[in-house]
């Protein structure tokens, strides 16, 4: 639908100058690029102008104009996303890293109501003079924001004992693309009201309103930590152990599985000496003392006998940090290997886990590309790295690959994303995924902003929106 919406003007640029103030708005080059991107590959697509707005109101009022001009309107935080949510039709970029504070801790409510632009580990590390934290742990936890995560619904490292984004949001202030701010939820734990219509917002990825303030429920500080490792002789092994861990109901806060390839990179990268092994797992316990001891315990008793090649035991944090900085270190250290990779964002049945790691690789081999698995096993999430290194040939191979493992995922009951969100990579499983509640996803889209001006093109194409 070229020529649907209009260009920004002049005239435009002068009322968002207006609004803001010079310093909060660049349609500079430098800028410009800057914004056009996000962590997923291939997609540069350049917005008219750079908005930062510091307030509700300010961005209430850069919705209201912008809809009324038939001006498409994009959001931005950190620009971790893996999805492509980038301005395909141009317009105007909100990047909301200025409203970035601690509106209010509600110590003894175990709450905090944040700005969509505070970075995760900043709050966090506010957090902890309160003994408190907003247990999500996200790889990208260093940049990535809070309005970020809550549109894409992201979890992590823990998500096996602390679930995801969605189970943490109380309350969200909207502004809904015409300009109206809404609130929605509640600061109770538990409330029947009505439709949850705060629950569909979290996950919506900027195409259904824009954040500006949040309420978290936060959990305590865990008393004690104990992490371990392990090292495997094969795939099999590895994942009949964290099937073991689920199925007895052993209360684990993270089981991390790395494959055999991904070990020689990591190791490479971050001068590790890790043993040769077809597969490694990492699990973390949180709780008492006692329990935690009890529980890692339980663990290495099914590492054993899985017939785990090596355990190691952190004895205290530095050691604790450097066994996990090879799980953390898979990200960085798969993007030296070259410049074309797309990592996969799938979950399945926990029965399904062994299938999904060799599947991968078979598509590999189909396909001719490299393959490197990992994955918070916990939860039966995969993240499938797939790459040609710098061969810019195979790009067309890896979305190929990609799109089968989908599809395979879908049909044995699985997700295709698990917390990366839709965005531009994804949408084209929306309608096998879902089937005819994927119409009700888009009757919901076209009630909110029949116009399509916030994020088109991401998660639904502008087609399907405006007739």
């Amino acid at each position: 639908m070229n020529g649907y919406f209009n260009k920004v003007s002049g005239k435009d640029v002068e009322f968002y100058e207006k609004l803001l103030g010079s310093k909060n708005l660049s349609i500079s080059e430098e800028e410009l690029v800057t914004n056009s991107i996000d962590a997923y590959p291939g997609m540069f697509y350049k917005p008219e102008i750079v908005l930062w707005p510091e307030t509700s109101e300010q961005v209430s009022s850069i919705l209201r104009y912008s809809y009324d001009r038939l001006i498409p309107v994009y959001l931005r935080g950190g620009g971790t996303g893996l999805t492509g949510t980038v301005p395909i039709y141009g317009g105007v970029l909100i990047n909301l890293v200025k409203m970035n504070k601690i509106l209010t801790v509600y110590e003894e409510d175990m709450q905090v109501v944040v700005q969509p632009g505070i970075v995760y580990n900043t709050l966090n590390k506010e957090l902890e003079k309160y003994d408190l934290f907003f247990p999500p742990d996200p790889s990208s936890g260093s940049v990535c924001t809070i309005g970020g995560m809550v549109a894409s619904n992201a979890s992590g490292l823990k998500a096996v004992k602390y679930g995801t984004t969605k189970d943490y949001v109380l309350g969200l202030e909207v502004v809904l693309p015409d300009g109206k701010i809404v609130k929605l939820g509640s600061r109770t734990f538990k409330y029947s009201t009505g439709f949850d219509l705060l629950k569909m917002m979290v996950g919506s990825q900027g195409t259904l309103g824009v954040f500006t303030e949040i309420t978290l429920r936060l959990k305590h500080l865990p008393e004690y930590i104990e992490t371990g490792v392990a090292f495997f002789p094969s795939i099999e092994r590895a994942v009949k152990t964290v099937y073991q861990i689920i199925r007895n109901g052993i209360d684990v806060a993270a089981i991390e599985f790395i494959d055999e390839q991904m070990i020689k990179v990591v190791s490479e990268f971050k001068k590790l000496q890790l043993p040769e092994s077809k597969a490694m797992l990492l699990i973390e316990a949180h709780g008492t003392e006692a329990s935690v001891s009890e529980t890692m315990k339980r663990c290495v008793r099914i590492m054993k006998d899985n017939e785990a090649v090596e355990i190691r035991v952190a004895k205290d944090i530095e050691e604790r940090e450097k066994l996990w900085a090879a799980r953390k270190g898979a990200y960085p250290a798969t993007l030296r290997l070259g410049k074309y990779m797309i990592i996969s964002d799938v979950v399945v049945p926990i029965s399904k886990l062994l299938d999904a790691v060799l599947n991968s690789y078979e598509i590999g081999r189909k396909y001719g590309i490299e393959v490197q698995v990992i994955g918070h096993f916990g939860d039966g999430n995969l993240h499938v790295h797939w790459t040609s290194r710098d061969d810019k040939e195979k790009i067309g191979l890896l979305h190929q690959a990609n799109e089968m493992l989908a599809k395979w995922v879908i049909e044995v009951g699985g997700s295709v994303s698990g917390e990366h969100g839709i965005g531009v990579e994804k949408k084209k499983f929306m309608k096998i995924q879902h089937g005819e509640a994927y119409k009700m996803m888009l009757d919901v889209k076209r009630l909110l902003d029949p116009r399509c001006i916030l994020s088109p093109g991401i998660i639904f194409d502008l087609e399907e929106v405006v007739h």
